[in-house]
């Protein structure tokens, strides 16, 4: 062991600093704090991005392909798997396509009526986010005829028109210049808390919209690809389709256009407001930092101001600038690793505790969730721990600069 950590391990602190433990307690209770606030954070945050992005791609998808019309013709563009294959290439392995049409239509009661978008969703979709927020009825077994004309419907919307699973309800679907009437039936019922989606989505199959849309054979109105690991890899992924289907328009290898939206486009208003999250969050840590390296500041001057005697004894023995330095940062950080330790302990309790309870709730309305979403991420804690300790290392080099103004003549006797 080197003779600084020697040092610093065998001074105590309990009598370094004015008035016993409490100068501990406070000193360690500040750091803490911080840490314990910069966790929380940075968990909220995380856990907002992840339910929010999850509930916009629940709704839509990573990246939509868009059949155009050349012609304006009043039948519904169309676009097959095997158009997307030809021209995309090869996708990431995790991805997938699927085909999808939506059909704008109107929900009829006898006492009321509500302008929806039934979205059909083609085989291969996976229907677990539509299944994570299912509060009544049952998802259709979609394989089966029986279930053609099922839907799923939002809470909103069932409250609005007073209608309940297992009910039928009259829907009228828009296009062309006409409309068809269907009878559909209530399978289920979900609930996001999203209110701007819930009140307008109703999930359905696609067999039916192509019946209902007038869309023939296998095609779909839209393909949708998901899976894709990470923001960074969906922008790259929908510019390197949207080049390949210009390329191959422009190219004269097809007279069909197509329109590709990432996720990041045609949801840009919540993906703006979490980036306002992660401003905010960015303030919070650097204040929390801030306080925490003032309060190691303050604690390494009492350390070196109930200490002067010490300090003489060391440099009148031989102990140099540098190693009485480095025996007093020491001393300060080991405050900081109290502090981390009871921070950690208390931060990631209260992260543990509000993920599996969800005791502090949240105004659906104003924040599409009902409790605060919280996130523990293991490579994001070990970041932050190990952060606060070099910050505070290299915080702590200045002000232990006025140990080499100390002079043993003069301090030997002070107490």
């Amino acid at each position: 062991m080197s003779l600084p950590f020697y040092l610093a391990g065998r001074l105590p602190l309990r009598s370094s600093l004015r008035g016993g433990m409490t100068g501990i307690v406070v000193a360690v209770t500040g750091i803490a704090l911080s840490v314990v606030v910069m966790l929380v954070s940075v968990s909220v945050m995380m856990g907002f991005r992840d339910e929010i992005r999850s509930k916009i791609i629940g709704f839509d998808s990573q990246i939509t392909i868009a059949p155009r019309s050349a012609d304006d013709a009043d039948s519904v563009p169309t676009i097959t798997l095997g158009e997307i294959e030809e021209a995309v290439g090869s996708l990431p392995a995790s991805a997938t396509v699927t085909l999808t049409a939506r059909q704008p239509a109107i929900i009829k009661t006898p006492e009321s009526f509500s302008g929806v978008i039934v979205k059909g969703i083609g085989a291969g979709h996976d229907w677990d986010f539509v299944r994570s927020n299912l509060v009544e009825g049952v998802i259709p077994d979609y394989q089966a005829d029986s279930t053609l004309y099922d839907i799923i419907i939002s809470r909103t919307l069932a409250s609005d028109l007073s209608l309940s699973a297992g009910e039928r309800v009259d829907t009228y679907f828009l296009g062309n210049g006409t409309y068809r009437m269907r009878r559909l039936k209530i399978a289920g019922i979900y609930d996001t808390h999203f209110e701007e989606y819930d009140k307008n989505v109703i999930f359905a199959t696609l067999p039916m919209i192509r019946q209902a849309a007038g869309i023939d054979g296998d095609c779909g109105a839209l393909a949708e690809i998901n899976g894709l690991g990470s923001d960074d890899e969906i922008d790259r992924v929908s510019g390197l389709i949207a080049g390949s289907l210009a390329d191959r328009f422009y190219s004269g290898r097809t007279d069909k256009t197509y329109t590709v939206l990432n996720i990041h486009e045609s949801a840009a208003l919540y993906f703006n407001w979490l980036a306002l999250l992660d401003t905010n969050v960015v303030v919070i840590l650097t204040l929390m930092s801030v306080l925490a390296s003032l309060t190691l500041v303050s604690s390494l001057f009492i350390l070196v101001l109930r200490r002067v005697g010490t300090i003489g004894v060391l440099k009148a023995l031989g102990a140099g600038n540098r190693l009485v330095r480095q025996t007093f940062i020491l001393l300060t950080l080991r405050m900081l690793l109290m502090g981390l330790l009871a921070g950690n302990v208390i931060g990631l309790g209260i992260i543990w505790i509000q993920s599996a309870t969800h005791v502090i709730p949240l105004d659906p309305e104003a924040y599409y969730l009902d409790h605060v979403p919280v996130e523990i991420s293991w490579p994001v804690v070990v970041t932050l721990n190990v952060a606060a300790a070099v910050i505070a290392f290299v915080v702590l080099l200045l002000p232990s600069a006025i140990i080499a103004t100390i002079k043993p003549a003069r301090v030997i006797n002070y107490e």
